[in-house]
């Protein structure tokens, strides 16, 4: 049995503070030999679900979703005595609370200025985009005029769609005519997902087709492989089976009931 105390950190890849937590969590490590470190660097669309499978949003109702997370998980031997727990075993908290633990138990302190992480964050997400063979896209969304200045970004599989990812970065690129820029967003479900992209009406949300690979303006289904099990899945809206033209939706919460309907009929007007 170690006798080593584990920690365990999580956040997104491109928030600084976790990158903060991140680095002084390495120092600890480096620093004291009876610490152990597990680290969970994930991208925002993965931070949530991860909170929620470790049962910490549960358990920790007050800890903000969008904060990075320090805790003790339970030892093999606890989680074996304690079976159907949720894997967690002591609360830590957020990056302020992990930098008071590490300077008052351990004598470690964090190091880095705020242009430090800054740099760490955008580091982290340039590695992950060079390790990932997928293309990326990003929307900028306003509301009654004052554009956000905040990116949405979205990874597109087209190892899997290519002809879906072919056409949504076709139609998001600002020198397309009749693309994404200036569209509305036609339709928001609270709790549900947002559905943009109507190129054939201008944003009306009844528009068919729109798509920049056939004529007709439709192409054919790809693959259901990729489950719309959490906030944050980019899929295209249809009307039935290889209908598949401009419109998207991006879901708001896991909606996996869409797994099943996506072959026949994806959420429309």
């Amino acid at each position: 049995m170690s006798d080593k105390v584990v920690y365990e950190v999580a956040g997104v890849l491109t928030d600084p503070n976790f990158q903060r937590m991140r680095h002084l969590a390495l120092d600890l490590r480096d620093q004291v030999s009876s610490v152990s470190i597990i680290l969970r660097s994930m991208v925002e669309a993965d931070f949530g679900p991860y909170l929620t499978s470790r049962g910490l949003a549960r358990r920790f109702p007050k800890h903000l979703k969008t904060s990075p997370i320090a805790f003790v998980p339970v030892s093999d031997d606890e989680s074996s005595n304690n079976a159907g727990g949720d894997g967690v075993g002591t609360y830590i908290g957020d990056t302020e609370a992990f930098l008071d633990l590490c300077a008052q138990k351990y004598g470690v302190t964090d190091r880095l200025t705020s242009r430090d992480c800054l740099q760490k964050a955008t580091e982290a997400w340039d590695n992950y985009r060079a390790h990932s063979r997928n293309l990326f896209c990003f929307l900028k969304f306003a509301t009654d005029g004052q554009v956000y200045h905040d990116r949405v970004i979205l990874e597109l599989f087209d190892d899997i769609c290519p002809k879906a990812c072919e056409n949504f970065a076709a139609l998001c690129r600002p020198e397309t005519q009749s693309g994404y820029a200036g569209l509305p967003i036609h339709r928001i479900v609270p709790g549900g997902w947002i559905q943009g992209g109507d190129v054939a009406t201008g944003g009306r949300g009844d528009g068919v087709g729109g798509s920049m690979l056939h004529e007709d303006g439709v192409f054919e289904d790809e693959a259901f492989s990729v489950s719309h099990d959490k906030p944050g899945i980019l899929s295209m809206a249809n009307n039935g089976p290889h209908t598949n033209g401009a419109q998207f939706f991006i879901t708001l919460a896991p909606l996996p009931w869409l797994d099943k309907s996506k072959g026949t009929r994806s959420p429309t007007n």
